[in-house]
């Protein structure tokens, strides 16, 4: 650990004592591989990294440990624009498939100039920690990217690469691609009649946890349940800007 950030670290560490909860400890130990955890909420690290502010050589140092909340207040604190596409995958390895990629390394390449570039890469990498960080991020890109700028072709080439390869790949990158199909036919207007289509080829996916009672594993349920909805649906809300 690079002497210069101690500080940062002590800042972090007495918040993280303040915060943590054994309970939550033992729950994070259940998702995050080989991962460590202190059982802070998610919550309480949005605020941390909040008080810590944009920090790219901490995130840095963060990164190189084996924590959950390090990894993920990392995520936070990080500048998309200095990352590269070494760091990035190396970033996604370390994170394990774990919601670091998600609720943090997802939503920090969003605001990555070359996001577009980093997602091609990924989608097809062998390592499957960087595959899997591919979806997720390919999720995040068909929920989030304006559709004037948002890669139609791409999509409907992801989507049939899912459709074709889906049952051949680990639990946590089919449960990935399922959400990808749904972020596809819930956002996405030219997309919708393909999500849909691949959502009926895939059929019920095995959850990796029973997160919640709204837990949806079969892509088509939840695109039925949710695509009239503008508050959950962009290709919804469109429609009712229509009239």
């Amino acid at each position: 650990m690079n002497v210069m950030y101690n500080k940062e670290f002590e800042f972090i560490n007495n918040f993280i004592k303040e915060h943590a909860e054994l309970k939550l400890k033992q729950v994070l130990m259940r998702k995050i591989g080989t991962l460590d955890a202190f059982g802070l909420s998610m919550k309480d690290i949005r605020a941390l990294g909040k008080k810590i502010g944009l920090h790219h050589g901490l995130a840095i140092e963060l990164f190189s440990t084996n924590m959950y909340e390090y990894l993920m207040l990392a995520s936070i604190i990080a500048d998309p624009i200095k990352l590269d596409l070494e760091t990035t995958r190396d970033w996604l390895k370390r994170a394990q498939s774990t919601s670091v990629v998600d609720q943090g390394l997802s939503p920090l390449l969003m605001n990555h100039p070359e996001r577009l570039e980093f997602l091609k890469s990924f989608l097809y990498d062998k390592n499957d920690d960087i595959r899997y960080g591919g979806f997720s991020l390919l999720s995040s890109y068909l929920r989030s990217e304006s559709l004037e700028t948002l890669d139609t072709n791409l999509g409907n080439d992801a989507l049939l690469m899912i459709k074709n390869n889906i049952s051949t790949e680990p639990l946590t990158i089919q449960n990935a691609m399922n959400n990808a199909v749904v972020m596809a036919g819930l956002h996405v207007p030219l997309l919708v009649d393909i999500a849909r289509d691949v959502a009926s080829h895939v059929g019920h996916i095995m959850p990796l946890v029973a997160r919640n009672q709204c837990n949806i594993q079969s892509a088509s349920d939840y695109l039925k349940r949710y695509s009239n909805q503008p508050k959950y649906s962009r290709v919804a809300m469109l429609q009712a800007r229509k009239g």
